[in-house]
């Protein structure tokens, strides 16, 4: 620890073999503006100089490395380490693909940290090297906000996380059972729901968000699986039918989703139609959207 200062922040990265995304990722760790903040590089097994790239940073940040002999298989355990290792009042996840604008962690310590437990904001996505578009969250409902949270899609992108400690004690971290790999930062947002976190949206681009051709989630039967992994527990949980239909709708309409990429077309249009009628109204634009996009689809590929 520089100077023995507790830092305000800590920056938790998970990292495999991604030394050039994983240097821009550093890089605006050391542009940023606000500098009391810690840095845990979590490697996860890498077989390149992961290791040579974040000694290089050695002096320009407060840095602790932490290198995983075996590669895990996803980004559970290794988010998991660094979380055992922060010392910072508040935990920000961010993936080494991704990237901080310069003012972030000084526009977050701006604010009247008491008045939330989990912050999240907007992200630039980067495609090709290039501004693509924003990645738009939205706003969680004050009254039930695991309720608005299980019954919608997820809208809180890792990298723009900023978690209090104190709250992530209460946890064991993020689950690591591969059945749901991929979707476990959704499956923890829901338990830090659960324990009544009051979470804070932010609409404001305060980082970048990489789309690249190695991006974990697949569009086929394989991810299907994890979702049910990830809602059947809920759906089980969950006591009030009319609860537990919404949550199932949300369900139907992440497959519906990926039928329509693999055009599956009547398959995606029969779940979607579930979702008109049992899912929330916001679920209901989405499912409209997605009608829309697998009909167009559709037609371009019978014509």
């Amino acid at each position: 620890m520089k100077n023995n200062i507790i830092p305000l922040f800590s920056i938790v990265i998970p990292t495999y073999n991604r030394t050039s995304d994983l240097a821009r990722c550093l890089d605006s760790l050391v542009s940023q503006t606000y500098k009391n903040f810690e840095v845990i590089v979590c490697d996860n097994g890498s077989s390149d100089n992961t290791k040579d790239v974040v000694m290089g940073y050695a002096d320009k940040l407060n840095l602790n490395y932490i290198h995983i002999i075996e590669n895990s298989g996803g980004p559970a355990y290794p988010r998991n380490l660094g979380l055992k290792e922060a010392l910072g009042d508040w935990v920000c996840f961010l993936d080494s693909d991704d990237w901080y604008t310069d003012n972030r962690l000084e526009y977050i310590a701006d604010l009247d940290l008491n008045n939330f437990d989990f912050l999240y904001h907007d992200l630039n996505i980067i495609k090709n090297n290039d501004p693509y578009k924003i990645m738009i969250s939205r706003a969680l409902s004050l009254e039930d906000t695991y309720y608005d949270f299980v019954t919608n899609v997820n809208s809180i992108p890792t990298s723009s996380t900023c978690i209090r400690r104190e709250l992530l004690k209460k946890t064991n971290g993020f689950k690591e059972a591969k059945d749901i790999s991929g979707l476990e930062d959704f499956d923890f947002w829901l338990k830090l729901a659960k324990l009544n976190a009051r979470f804070i949206y932010v609409p404001v681009v305060l980082g970048y968000y990489a789309v690249g051709n190695d991006n974990f989630t697949y569009h086929d039967d394989r991810q299907i699986n994890r979702y049910k992994a990830l809602y059947g527990s809920y759906i089980e949980s969950e006591p009030d039918i009319r609860k537990k239909e919404k949550i199932r709708a949300v369900l139907n309409y992440h497959i519906a989703c990926i039928a329509i990429k693999c055009k599956k077309f009547n398959k995606a249009n029969r779940l979607l139609v579930s979702v008109f009628y049992k899912g929330t109204a916001t679920l209901k634009k989405k499912a409209f959207i997605r009608f829309l996009i697998g009909t167009a689809f559709f037609l371009k590929i019978i014509k």
